[in-house]
């Protein structure tokens, strides 16, 4: 294979299995992939439909070691690949033995990429599953995110356990040194029920994270390599505003103890939510009914003002009358 030969280029000219990708992901893989198509990396999709993007992979990674794809719907058994270097393992990815059949003897994937169910929770449980096996320097993708403001997908503007949510999150643990108040990484993350997969050395590994239309591309290196460092200071004349006596400092980080919004990161209680949201189906099925007895009223209110106008009139004259 041409290694020339574009994404979009061979996406354009696949005719084996079929494949699905929005547009924008196509130009934003040959960003992210160009300078590793002839390395000997590790790919791991989840969720591949009728399996297409694998194949799709083979072919732009002519150098890859191992491309998995991981589907939990029983027909990809059906899926047969000419490539050895291409795997199918059928199973939930949030299972520990799919992990297992995932990993297969490698310790890490280079590349990964959620293309899975959408569903905030499973997005969520994968990346604790699988962000612990990205190589330092590696890549990790979700697709799809704009289902994040959908309900169907357990999610919505604002949601606070949307998968859009934990990413933005995971921004603010990126910048985990300024916080300036006495707690950790993990703790922000209880909301969303974290649990052991993730680490706070773990979470210091996280480089950098990067938002484009309905994807989030999160980046892994040495701890070393996600502090601030020290402030460097160069040049000889500063008549504006003198800064040459922090030249080699660290960064100062205030405390933010009184800062009520900066301690102000309760953990979620889900019995909240639940006790919240029967109340609103409580009061939902009330209004219902309200509306239904409503409505039969006008019935019979319109009724009764038909039955009067049949009514004869009582005249004047027959009042006057003897009795």
């Amino acid at each position: 294979m041409n290694v020339s030969t574009s994404l979009e280029n061979l996406y354009n000219q696949h005719t084996g299995l079929v494949s699905d990708k929005w547009e924008l992901y196509l130009a934003e893989y040959e960003r992210l992939f160009s300078v590793l198509r002839d390395k000997p990396i590790g790919l791991v999709e989840i969720g591949v439909q009728n399996g297409g993007s694998l194949e799709i992979w083979s072919q732009y990674f002519s150098a890859a070691e191992a491309i998995v794809g991981c589907d939990i719907n029983p027909l990809c058994s059906q899926l047969v690949y000419a490539d050895e270097r291409v795997r199918l393992v059928v199973g939930d990815v949030t299972e520990p033995e799919t992990l297992e059949s995932i990993l297969n003897g490698r310790n890490n994937f280079h590349i990964v990429i959620d293309d899975g169910s959408h569903t905030s929770s499973d997005i969520i449980k994968t990346f604790c599953n699988l962000f612990p096996r990205l190589d330092i320097d590696g890549i990790y993708i979700v697709e799809d995110l704009h289902c994040s403001y959908w309900e169907q997908f357990q999610g919505g503007l604002g949601h606070p356990q949307s998968s859009m949510s934990f990413f933005k999150t995971l921004t603010d643990i990126l910048n985990f040194e300024h916080w300036g108040i006495d707690s950790n990484r993990l703790e922000v993350l209880k909301p969303f029920g974290i649990t052991s997969q993730l680490s706070e050395s773990l979470l210091a590994e996280l480089h950098s994270i990067e938002f484009v239309n309905s994807m989030c591309i999160l980046r892994k290196r040495g701890k070393e390599f996600n502090i601030l460092g020290r402030r460097r200071v160069v040049g000889t004349h500063e008549s504006v505003a003198p800064v040459k006596q922090v030249a080699d400092t660290f960064n100062n980080v205030p405390k933010q103890k009184q800062n009520g919004a900066a301690v102000s990161h309760e953990p979620f209680d889900q019995s909240n939510l639940d006790s919240a949201l029967a109340l609103v189906g409580n009061q939902k099925e009330r209004i219902h009914k309200l509306e239904e007895r409503l409505a039969e009223l006008e019935v019979e209110l319109s009724s009764a003002k038909g039955e009067c106008r049949n009514k004869p009139t009582i005249q004047q004259a027959d009042l006057d009358k003897p009795k």
